[in-house]
């Protein structure tokens, strides 16, 4: 009886240079399920704690425009942060609520993004898929806007050497046939190399003015 038992206890394990160790046991229908549900729950969190936390106005980095993906996989790890060799981005104080608090945001006040030569250093540094892969001929951070009240080619003197356009490495600004600056929405990803060195702060600085002549905003279209 006792040979019997060790032939058929044998019988489970794996020979491995004359060792023997334990099969490892498949993924069961019932586990992938379970991490079905979970990867579901997490994007149903996301989508929850994004509309009470007021997603509405915040730009993300590259990868992170699918607000409801983005909130429910962030783990505030600051990587992405890090990894930006421009700066570009930031991260997001109370202003929103503590729920979005120490979430990255981009700040094209200190930075712009470069898109690394396509390399993407905050994606690969996300641990977690918070930020996904990034076209920037097709997806974008944000959209480019003109504030006519601040830019200083719509101002009274209608003056300014324009460092946005020569900024602007995508073609997506330029001048209309009175001087002015337009935005091409087509070709525009939201870089923000545009608000980055726009000088109209500098020259309002005198009145506490934090606008600039053109601003990046989230893009809803």
């Amino acid at each position: 009886m006792k040979t019997r038992e060790k032939t058929d206890s044998a019988a489970s394990l794996q020979e491995d240079g004359g060792a023997t160790r334990p099969q490892k046991p498949g993924l069961s229908r019932r586990s992938l399920i379970g991490g079905a549900a979970m990867a579901a729950g997490l994007l149903a969190f996301g989508g929850a704690t994004a509309a009470f936390g007021g997603e509405t106005d915040r730009l993300r980095p590259p990868g992170g425009q699918d607000a409801d993906r983005f909130w429910g996989a962030c783990i505030r790890c600051d990587r992405c942060r890090a990894a930006c060799p421009l700066a570009a981005i930031g991260v997001e104080g109370l202003t929103p609520g503590i729920i979005g608090a120490r979430l990255p945001i981009m700040d094209f006040r200190e930075g712009y993004c470069d898109m690394c030569d396509g390399a993407f250093r905050c994606i690969a540094a996300c641990p977690t898929g918070a930020l996904t892969a990034f076209d920037p001929y097709v997806d974008k951070i944000g959209m480019a806007v003109v504030d006519e009240a601040e830019c200083q080619l719509y101002g009274i003197s209608g003056t300014c050497n324009a460092p946005c356009i020569d900024a602007c490495e995508w073609d997506a600004l330029s001048l209309d046939e009175n001087g002015r600056l337009v935005v091409d929405e087509k070709r525009c990803n939201g870089c923000g190399a545009c608000e980055y060195v726009c000088p109209t702060s500098a020259y309002r600085n005198y009145d506490a003015s934090n606008k600039r002549g053109i601003n990046v905003e989230v893009w809803h279209g």
